[in-house]
């Protein structure tokens, strides 16, 4: 099922200060939607409000299916701008992701859970020998792959990037942007937030985001 996006009259404020003022745009549904600015813009505002970790001062968001009608908020897969995995963690990335896929106390998973996040590290780049190794061990780069397999585990409807060329290398950019494809192909949604709306290879929707927002056309 592919999901749209739809921000109605979104203002957000922070100690009095306007971050983002009654923002109305809607991310089509199976897409890839570029969220571009300048730092302090509102981009990453708007993200959280997408992910939910902040409610806006007004306006509200929806989330719609193919014929426009109302959807429940659907499980967004998230890979954050860095990586927030602290080097002294003894967990692997296997476990990572498969806390990811069925959250709850201690490290125990089914062979489902299991088998499918070893399919989304492996499309992520880790091989096996990786995908066990303590996230400690591993590189930086490595590191942030985890969080890649983290977010497209379990296929969520919605995929959302955080600037994701500041923190994989060239090859890491490389599997990201034939994910993303793969993503779109089967319908899911995909979000970047972004200083270049080229950076994974092109958008079908752009809209700049300084304050307010506003789509921006192609000729």
């Amino acid at each position: 099922m592919s999901v749209a996006v739809r921000f109605e009259d979104v203002t957000v404020s922070f100690s009095g200060r306007t971050a983002v003022s009654s923002a109305s745009f809607t991310i089509p549904a199976g897409k890839r939607t570029a969220m571009v600015g300048p730092n302090g813009g509102g981009k990453t505002t708007l993200a959280r409000v997408l992910l939910g970790l902040l409610t806006p001062e007004s306006g509200r968001v929806a989330f719609l299916d193919e014929t426009g009608r109302e959807l429940p908020r659907p499980r967004i897969g998230y890979l954050p701008q860095r990586s927030t995995l602290s080097p002294q963690a003894p967990v692997t990335g296997l476990d990572l992701v498969g806390l990811a896929l069925s959250p709850g106390p201690g490290f125990g998973m089914s062979r489902a859970v299991e088998a499918e996040a070893r399919r989304a590290l492996a499309r992520a780049g880790l091989g096996e020998d990786l995908a066990t190794r303590p996230v400690g061990r591993l590189s930086g780069g490595q590191r942030q792959r985890v969080l890649l397999a983290r977010a497209i585990a379990g296929t969520p409807a919605l995929l959302l990037l955080d600037e994701p060329d500041t923190a994989l290398d060239a090859e890491g950019m490389k599997t990201l942007r034939r994910i993303a494809a793969e993503e779109v192909a089967a319908g899911r949604t995909i979000v970047y937030v972004t200083h270049d709306s080229d950076a994974m290879g092109g958008a079908d929707a752009v809209f700049r985001i300084d304050g307010r927002v506003v789509e921006e056309t192609h000729s």
